[in-house]
């Protein structure tokens, strides 16, 4: 189900701005199951790859930033409650894959989120037909969060529902089922967040 009301978005914003002021003690990222032999790999420099989403264990608790369909598929949300929530778990489900030791959170943990600001993007959608032409469901427009971006002394970090394409993983495909967690802003503008107000 997807939503594009101003209750719901006025919702989303509430909990976005409630990030701000927290401080960032620890980070989680989720992915698929592993079935091979090596530890599935985070990360790509100035990005990481949390395929599931990513929990930040903040002073007020456990704070879950995913992937959902609320607006419309994918955009980036913020749940004030532990990432088990938004996954099935079990002996082949979900599992946390990092970060682990010296990253790129290192300047960043246990310093406040100076400020928080969203992406959204406006799509035109349909007409829907059927193949005789017939019009199913109207033409509409929503609006998606493409990304959210919080600000600490140390610099950005932005939050994408996107999906790095294989096998160079250079590329990414945008509104994806994927989260990449991203530190540079030309990698934010190559994968097409073109606003100087938000990539800067």
């Amino acid at each position: 189900m997807t939503v594009n009301d101003a209750d719901a978005r006025a919702a989303f914003h509430r909990k976005v701005h409630a990030l701000e002021g927290l401080r960032i003690h620890a980070v989680d990222y989720w992915d698929i199951h592993n079935y091979g032999p090596e530890p599935a790999r985070w990360d790509y420099g100035d990005w990481h790859h949390a395929v599931m989403g990513v929990q930040l264990s903040t002073d007020a608790g456990p704070v879950t930033v995913t992937w959902t369909s609320t607006f419309y598929a994918y955009g980036v949300e913020v749940f004030a409650e532990p990432i088990e929530r938004h996954l099935v778990l079990g002996e082949d489900g979900p599992e946390r894959i990092g970060p682990d030791g010296i990253s790129r959170w290192t300047g960043i943990l246990d310093t406040p989120v100076l400020r928080t600001t969203t992406s959204w993007e406006r799509i035109e959608l349909g007409p829907a037909t059927l193949a005789s032409g017939e019009v199913v469901e109207p033409a509409r427009v929503v609006e998606i969060p493409t990304a959210l971006r919080l600000d600490f002394s140390a610099g950005p970090v932005w939050f994408a529902p996107a999906s790095p394409q294989y096998p160079s993983m250079e590329r990414a495909f945008t509104a994806g089922d994927e989260i990449m967690i991203v530190f540079s802003a030309a990698k934010m503008r190559d994968m097409g967040y073109d606003d100087p107000s938000f990539v800067a």
